[in-house]
């Protein structure tokens, strides 16, 4: 039995029922693991959000909320809290979770993250090893509540319209930037490609975003929050769970500056990517680039490689290399660094982005959507 599931007014292919079955399954495995690891692992994301939400709302200092917060839920480590870790419209965002208590709100975020990871997944016909390569990394995301899931959602919104519409594309691609800064390595491509009306239109709406976290949370948040950045990286750069590779750089030259390093990458990058054997650039080429530069690359991050088609030797790279990180967060296997469980994430976006090097267009996220349905083994191996 087959499904069919109209895409811009046409039907891209149809899919086995057991293929839409796996892949629910898989999400709805994703799903409980997030909240069964979220009752009893420390220090969500969500938090630091979830304190400047509710302080706007009460019009209080967020330490006083901090301090209000300081035994209501004993997996949270509130000392390690440090304000301005993520620009203000991503506060913005969580504002009506303000109206909710922290444990009720970090649930109700794992919900709706969950549900747009799936959805994607569903929507977009996602082939189900790949669902399968890159679920614990969504897990990753879910349980310490996360924004990856959400920005895996509206980029592969943004990369299935690159080419069809543009101007929409880029926006919001822009709007990913302004909740987390890294998506905005993508609008590299524009300025490649020369569509320069992408460009603004991705600019305009990034900028519009981030004035509006200004304008609701108080002038100068924005400014604030660039402050915190350069400190943050420097701080947070050297911690082996960062799989960037501005921090392999920092163990060798640690006296450079991690944002002069992925400057210094992502040029290298693009200008080996312009004088590619394929000569094109695109937005969803500049995916593995962006993971692999960016000078905090955590583990969820990695979820971002389910917008792109992979290999079988890239989906068992993930695999493995998820799975490792998971045994090593739950305590059972004792040696969780960059070297071991790390090492074969990195071998699969170093893959990728050679990948993306050789022949771009591979890569894209329009080849799921258009023609037959891609079988399993029609997914190229390395």
């Amino acid at each position: 039995m087959k499904r069919n599931r109209e895409v811009g007014g046409r039907l891209p292919y149809s899919e086995p029922l057991l293929h839409t079955l796996l892949r629910l399954l898989i999400g709805g495995g994703v799903l409980l693991c997030g909240l069964l690891l979220a009752q009893r692992l420390p220090n969500p994301d969500l938090f630091g959000d979830y304190v400047a939400a509710c302080a706007w709302w009460q019009r209080l200092p967020e330490h006083l909320w901090l301090a209000g917060l300081s035994r209501c839920d004993a997996n949270v480590d509130y000392n390690a809290f440090g304000p301005g870790a993520h620009p203000p419209f991503s506060t913005v965002f969580f504002l009506p979770l303000g109206f909710l208590a922290w444990t009720d709100a970090r649930l109700a975020w794992l919900i709706i993250s969950g549900a747009c990871l799936i959805g994607v997944w569903h929507y977009y016909r996602v082939p189900v090893s790949v669902c399968a390569a890159t679920a614990l990394f969504g897990v990753f995301g879910l349980y310490r509540g996360t924004m990856e899931p959400f920005l895996f959602a509206l980029m592969m919104v943004a990369l299935s319209q690159e080419e069809e519409r543009p101007l929409f594309s880029a926006a919001l691609i822009g709007l990913a930037a302004a909740i987390k800064v890294y998506p905005v390595l993508m609008l590299a491509a524009l300025v490649i490609a020369r569509r320069l009306n992408a460009l603004i239109a991705g600019i305009v709406t990034g900028g519009l975003a981030t004035a509006a976290g200004d304008l609701v949370l108080g002038i100068g948040k924005t400014g604030a929050w660039m402050g915190h950045m350069t400190p943050n990286a420097l701080a947070w750069r050297i911690n082996p769970d960062n799989l960037s590779l501005v921090r392999i750089a920092g163990d060798f030259v640690p006296q450079l500056s991690p944002l002069v390093v992925a400057v210094a990458l992502f040029g290298a990058a693009v200008a080996l990517l312009i004088n590619a054997p394929h000569g094109q650039v695109r937005m969803h080429t500049l995916v593995p680039t962006t993971l692999l530069v960016t000078p905090l690359v955590w583990s969820h991050y990695i979820v971002h490689t389910g917008l792109l088609q992979l290999t079988r030797l890239e989906q068992v790279l993930l695999f493995a290399g998820s799975g490792l990180i998971f045994l090593g967060i739950l305590g059972i296997f004792p040696f969780q660094s960059a070297a071991i469980a790390y090492g074969p994430v990195l071998a699969a976006l170093v893959l990728i982005w050679h990948r993306a090097w050789r022949s771009g267009t591979e890569l894209s996220v329009r080849k799921k959507l258009s023609g037959a349905a891609p079988s399993e083994s029609s997914i190229p191996n390395c």
